[in-house]
């Protein structure tokens, strides 16, 4: 029997477990088994997992009285959990740790034919796991998943659906240019999100590492640009806005993301994997909305200054033993509960006799859950359950074809995980055109 045979009959002989929860004892990771025991299908089985069982056990206490426990801190028992699990969702940030135990579980899920999500936001990371996994996941007909939280799903999937819509109806080649919003919002900042941004800055570069300003750093590796030699050179676009801007499109005044520098290289693999989605020369940017010029010109020097002061080692030393929160903190419960964020992508452009289209919106919207940690969490276990859920499996496109390999969001799980969406209780996504979206600010 093949790889492919074996990974494919998964869908009818189920595995011990449906779903494998790991880091569950860490911030995020508790927020997601909280969210599993509320809204889990019954008939879901899941099992919670991290380095130390007792650990996850004493974290979970309250929220696991239907899910089993195990400790996996080494290869051989990360290999053991991924055979045991049709899915396993990774919380176990830092991603690009310093002893390697994420990108173990990664490549442990790509050996066993598992499907692999995780939420990572460190662009080295998904790097790592596309040359290390894709092409064992692409033999074993398995899907390896990252950027499944706040980074990168409203970007990726609002990127992908906003310019389907544009291009409805056009007929022929179109040119269209997407581009990414973040509108009002509420949310709070986590020390695991500080300490993997303090590991990109201090981590030694190695080769990996080169070129990770390109937007297009993650669709030139496996399964990208790199297997479609005849790929023109205008398939990619210039780095993010990187200052205050005055948007034509929206009337609003914007200023640089923080989320850019992960979002664009998801969005740009996204458009490597599945160009038929955004037709040729398709080009993506991304920026926050401010309320006014002088907002918008606050902000941006804010976060310059803010910038510099992380990148240099004794303030961001300083920073960390005092105005940052720490690793395994994050924010209040209030905050978690009453938070909120709107994501908007907006997706423009022309069709091949040069008239305009008629712009289209695509709306992400976090309720009643901070983006950060219970939105991420929430968005996490959603992903996770479009390939836990055999049904709901089987009608991911890529399923149907045999394929797989480290795909992104909107490609791996694309209308499945809209479905899931707009049924969940935290999550609204909508598309609609320009001329009937209202954008909070």
């Amino acid at each position: 029997m093949t790889r492919r045979m074996t990974a494919n009959a998964r869908s009818v002989a189920r595995r011990e477990f449906d779903l494998a929860v790991y880091g569950a004892s860490g911030f995020t990771g508790r927020l997601a088994v909280r969210y599993l025991a509320r809204t889990a299908p019954r008939d879901v089985k899941i099992v919670i997992a991290g380095r130390d069982a007792s650990r996850v056990r004493d974290a979970c206490s309250d929220d696991v009285t239907r899910f089993a426990c195990v400790g996996a801190s080494d290869e051989e028992a990360m290999m053991d959990l991924a055979r045991r699990c049709a899915v396993v969702v990774s919380f176990a940030g830092p991603y690009d740790a310093v002893d390697g135990t994420p990108l173990t579980l990664a490549r442990a899920c790509a050996s066993s034919g598992t499907d692999y999500v995780d939420v990572s936001g460190e662009p080295q990371f998904v790097a790592r796991v596309i040359d290390a996994c894709h092409d064992v996941a692409r033999a074993n007909a398995c899907a390896m998943v990252s950027c499944c939280g706040y980074d990168s799903v409203p970007w990726d999937l609002g990127a992908a659906k906003a310019t389907e819509a544009a291009r409805a109806g056009a007929g022929g080649t179109t040119r269209v240019a997407a581009t990414g919003h973040a509108g009002k919002s509420r949310g709070g900042v986590s020390g695991g999100t500080i300490a993997s941004a303090a590991n990109i800055v201090t981590k030694k570069k190695t080769a990996v590492e080169r070129g990770m300003g390109d937007p297009h750093y993650l669709a030139k590796r496996a399964g990208g640009w790199s297997e479609k030699p005849d790929a023109p050179a205008t398939k990619r676009w210039p780095s993010p806005q990187g200052t205050y801007r005055f948007d034509e499109t929206t009337g609003l005044w914007t200023m640089p993301s923080i989320m850019a520098g992960i979002n664009t290289k998801v969005v740009a693999r996204s458009y490597a994997l599945a160009p038929e989605v955004y037709g040729e020369n398709f080009t993506y940017d991304e920026s926050d909305f401010c309320a006014s010029k002088t907002g918008a010109v606050v902000a941006t020097i804010a976060l310059g200054v803010f910038g510099v002061a992380f990148m240099t080692p004794p303030l961001r030393w300083l920073m960390r033993k005092t105005i940052l929160p720490r690793q395994g903190d994050g924010p209040s419960e209030e905050l978690r509960e009453n938070g909120y964020s709107h994501v908007y992508v907006v997706a423009e452009g022309e069709d091949e006799q040069g008239n305009a289209l008629e712009p289209w919106v695509a709306e992400f919207e976090f309720k009643n859950a901070d983006p950060g940690y219970k939105g991420t969490a929430a968005l996490a276990c959603e992903a996770a359950l479009c390939l836990a859920i055999p049904s709901e499996r089987a009608k991911l496109p890529w399923v149907k074809s045999g394929g797989g390999g480290c795909l992104t969001p909107s490609v791996a799980l694309g209308d499945v995980l809209v479905e899931r969406l707009q049924k969940a209780e935290n999550f609204s996504f909508t598309v609609k055109k320009l001329k009937d979206t209202v954008f909070l600010v």
